[in-house]
C-alpha cells in the first residue's frame, strides 16, 4: 500500500519534523508501507545534517520542479494539488501534522474514487463553521460545500481512475487561477467548489481516518477507534500535546521523552488542563474578531485586559 506526504518546508518551521513524527507513526504500524514524500527542489536543499532523518526510515524521496515564484504556502498547495500525477498507484495520502494509531488497511467501496472525512465531523449546517465557509466561497460565488457536506483535506483516499484525474485536473487549475487573479490561496475551498461543480465525486469516509483533534468536541466520538489523528499544528489554539514545536523538533535529537510518552499512547496526549466547546453559544463566540481581539490582549496587551475585565467585572456577575 502507498502512503503519500506533501512536504514543503525550510530550517525555521517544523513541518520537516512534523512529517517525520507522522511518518514514523505510520510505519510503526505498518512495516510493509511505501512511503512517498513529494518535495519542491527548495525543500530538497535543505536535506542536510539533521534534516537528514528521513534516510533512517527508507522513505522514498520524489522531488518536483515548482514554479520558483512561489512561496512555500503555494508551493505546497501546488504539490497537493497535482500529487495525483506522481503516483502511479491508489493511495492514502496523509497531512504532516498527524499521527497514524494503528495498521491502515484501507478497504473502501469500488465506487469511491475519491474519499475524504468531513471538515470538523460536521455537516455545515450543524456547526458554527457555516458563516466561515461562506466568506471564503461566497465572494468567488463558488459553493461552502455540495449537499452540507464541506470536506477536510489532510486525508485524501484516491483511487487511480479517470474519474480521481479530472478531480485532481479541475482542482489545481481552480486554485492556480484564484490564486493568481485574485489572490485567494484557499485550497480547500476550492477542492469543495469542485466537488460540487463534479456532483458530488467525493464520498465521506469514516471520520476514524482523519480523527481532527481540534477544541471542538465532535471528534470525541471517533476518538476511540481513531487509526489517523490529525492536530492542526499550525493554529494557536489546539488541545493535543504534540502541536508543540519544541516536542516536534525533538524528533531530531537522540533523546526525546515527551516525543515516546506521546508516541506510545497518541489518543491520551491531550493537555491536563482542557476546556473543551460542548455548547454551540461558546463556538461561535470564538469564531468572532472580538473574542480574538480578547485573546490578542490577554497575550499582548495583559495591563489592558485586566483594566477591561475589572470594568467588566461592575456590570456583569458569574
Amino acid at each position: 500500500m502507498t502512503f503519500v506526504y506533501v512536504l514543503v518546508s525550510n530550517e525555521k518551521d517544523t513541518y520537516y519534523e512534523q512529517t517525520m513524527i507522522s511518518a514514523s507513526s505510520l510505519l510503526a504500524h505498518n512495516k510493509d508501507a511505501e512511503v512517498v514524500i513529494i518535495v519542491d527542489q527548495g525543500t530538497a536543499a535543505t536535506f542536510t545534517g539533521k534534516r537528514k532523518f528521513h534516510e533512517k526510515l527508507g522513505v522514498e524521496i520524489r522531488e518536483i520542479q515548482v514554479p520558483e515564484s512561489y512561496n512555500n504556502r503555494d508551493r505546497s498547495r501546488f504539490l497537493k494539488t497535482t500529487m495525483y500525477h506522481y503516483i502511479d498507484e491508489n493511495f492514502l495520502f496523509i497531512d504532516g501534522d498527524t499521527l497514524v494509531c494503528e495498521e491502515l488497511k484501507p478497504d473502501f467501496s469500488e465506487d469511491m474514487s475519491i474519499g475524504m472525512v468531513l471538515d470538523r465531523h460536521q455537516k455545515i449546517s450543524e456547526g458554527s463553521y457555516q458563516n466561515f465557509y461562506e466568506k471564503r466561497s461566497r465572494p468567488l460565488h463558488w459553493s461552502a460545500g455540495y449537499q452540507d457536506l464541506h470536506f477536510n483535506s489532510g486525508v485524501i483516499w484516491v483511487k487511480k481512475s479517470p474519474e480521481a484525474q479530472k478531480f485532481f485536473d479541475e482542482w489545481h487549475s481552480l486554485w492556480k487561477e484564484t490564486l493568481e487573479k485574485y489572490a485567494v490561496v484557499y485550497d480547500q475551498t476550492a477542492l469543495n467548489e469542485v466537488n460540487a461543480r463534479l456532483g458530488g465525486i467525493v464520498k465521506e469516509m469514516s471520520g476514524i481516518w482523519n480523527c481532527q483533534a481540534t477544541r471542538r468536541s465532535s471528534f470525541l466520538k471517533y476518538l476511540y477507534n481513531a487509526k489517523i489523528m490529525h492536530y492542526y499544528a499550525s493554529f494557536g489554539l489546539t488541545c493535543f500535546d504534540l502541536a508543540n514545536k519544541d516536542v516536534q523538533r525533538s524528533v531530531l535529537e537522540k533523546t526525546h521523552e515527551k516525543l515516546d510518552a506521546i508516541l506510545a499512547n497518541p489518543k491520551i496526549a491531550f493537555s491536563s488542563v482542557q476546556d473543551v466547546n460542548a455548547d454551540l453559544v461558546s463556538v461561535k463566540v470564538q469564531r468572532t474578531a472580538f473574542y480574538r481581539a480578547i485573546v490578542f490582549m490577554y497575550k499582548r496587551l495583559k495591563p489592558v485586559y485586566r483594566v477591561i475585565d475589572k470594568i467588566c467585572g461592575l456590570f456583569i456577575h458569574k
